[in-house]
């Protein structure tokens, strides 16, 4: 059973407001377990801040120091869920080979991620990172401008997740009964390298992308807007809707590649991002479907867009 005494507690407290006081977002979890304290969709009561309709975790996340001093200060030991998405950062999630999982012969998280930045040529800089009880460790960086990372799992290494928009993780402080999580350095978050923001979006069929991948160029302004709306539309799908809404989203995406406004594997990225954030994985060979299916149709009856005239981009 977890200790509930003064010191534990202050420590928490201290730490949530470590984490606040940076700026990044948090929110409490249940004592000694990942869990978000906070009721699901099918459980809410449409009452309080959820009167207007379900209100989520990643919504109710606040940086504001008086908010989270008054939750920590309240008894239960808290755990600390950081939301990097609404914080402006990106996370990725190094974890260690779990028996009976995808990935459990294969190296653990930390090396492929730096296998892979060996590949791709492409820096890893020292960053904010946190140790975990089972020890792997989470790699904190800044998002760039206007980029809208969602989360994933598995997607880019076997032992590799990452947490942005629709994911958390649990910052230094937190408790659970396997351990606690340990800051591992303290230098501020570094902006996430471009090679690392292509191959978060790209599609990639192993821990370790192929030579014969190709770059997926970020869209344009007008492309991204519609992208951000369907995406949106996806992750605030309510169940015994999300099927529909999934395939006509990946429709309407599958028509601005179809118009070649949008590449294929940025669009799909982002689909699966958002079915990610519905936590529903046993769907997900029938989200994929789906999500290929749509897309190749709305691919065939690609949008007609009529360009508007806008000042030219410095090089």
């Amino acid at each position: 059973m977890v200790s509930t005494d003064s010191a534990a507690l202050a420590g928490l407290r201290a730490a949530a407001l470590d984490i606040a006081g940076r700026g990044w977002k948090v929110f409490p979890c249940r004592p000694g377990t990942k869990a978000a304290y906070w009721h699901s969709l099918p459980d809410c009561a449409g009452a309080g801040v959820c009167t207007g309709g379900h209100v989520t975790p990643e919504q109710l996340a606040t940086a504001d120091p008086g908010r989270v001093a008054a939750k920590w200060s309240e008894g239960p030991l808290w755990n600390i869920a950081v939301f990097p998405g609404p914080s402006g950062l990106f996370l990725l999630d190094c974890d260690q080979p779990k028996p009976g999982h995808k990935g459990e012969h294969d190296p653990d998280g930390w090396t492929q991620l730096r296998a892979l930045a060996a590949e791709r040529g492409g820096p890893l800089p020292d960053t904010w990172t946190v140790e975990t009880p089972t020890g792997g460790r989470h790699l904190l960086y800044t998002a760039p401008p206007g980029c809208r990372l969602r989360s994933t799992v598995k997607h880019i290494g076997s032992n590799i997740d990452t947490r942005g928009w629709g994911g958390y993780a649990l910052a230094p402080g937190s408790l659970l009964p396997e351990g606690g999580y340990g800051l591992l350095d303290d230098s501020d978050p570094a902006v996430l390298p471009g090679w690392l923001v292509q191959v978060a979006v790209e599609r990639a069929p192993t821990a370790v992308s192929g030579r014969n991948e190709k770059p997926v160029a970020a869209p344009d302004a007008y492309t991204a807007a519609a992208v951000r709306g369907e995406i949106d539309r996806v992750c605030a799908a309510q169940p015994g809707t999300r099927n529909k809404v999934l395939s006509t989203a990946a429709y309407a995406l599958g028509q601005l590649v179809g118009a070649r406004l949008l590449e294929e594997a940025y669009a799909r990225a982002e689909l699966r991002g958002a079915v990610a954030a519905w936590n529903t994985p046993d769907s997900a060979a029938k989200d994929d479907g789906v999500i290929d299916t749509a897309l190749r149709a709305g691919a065939a009856n690609p949008r007609r867009v009529t360009p508007r005239s806008s000042p030219s981009r410095a090089a």
